[in-house]
């Protein structure tokens, strides 16, 4: 019985991590992000990230005027549960969104324009925060 019940356990925990996971792939648009309380979504060259189904990651560029690298827009994610909460990790050399943030507040909202949905979400971690929204086609 003890088994049955810790492979149900596992088996749950699997699942809801893979929910979130495919929630959140695909193009995010960051419609606000602060570090230390301070805007900082000026210093994105582009106000767009992309969460590929192959765990890669397109990130934007930091706004900088020296040539802008490769190796900034290029990252890895992955999402995991740990005490009752949802994280994303994200790897990269790009120095705004090589962090882990908590997910909160993912959810569905109608779009009034469009007369669609959207998936909105807010990403947190010690010191940035982000609001961000993805387009819904289905």
């Amino acid at each position: 019985m003890k088994k049955i019940f810790t492979l149900i356990i596992f088996t749950y925990f699997i699942v809801s991590c893979n929910d979130i996971e495919k929630q959140i792939q695909g193009s995010w648009v960051v419609d606000q992000a602060y570090y230390d309380d301070e805007p900082v979504l000026w210093d994105l060259y582009t106000n767009s990230f992309d969460l590929k189904d192959n765990n890669i990651c397109d990130l934007p560029p930091i706004n900088r005027f020296s040539e802008r690298s490769s190796e900034e827009v290029i990252g890895t994610w992955v999402t995991f549960k740990e005490n009752g909460k949802s994280y994303i990790k994200i790897n990269s050399t790009n120095s705004i969104f090589n962090r882990t943030f908590q997910i909160h507040n993912l959810r569905k909202v109608q779009d009034t324009v469009s007369w669609g949905y959207l998936l909105k979400m807010t990403i947190s971690s010690d010191s940035l925060k982000m609001d961000c929204t993805k387009a819904l086609y289905k």
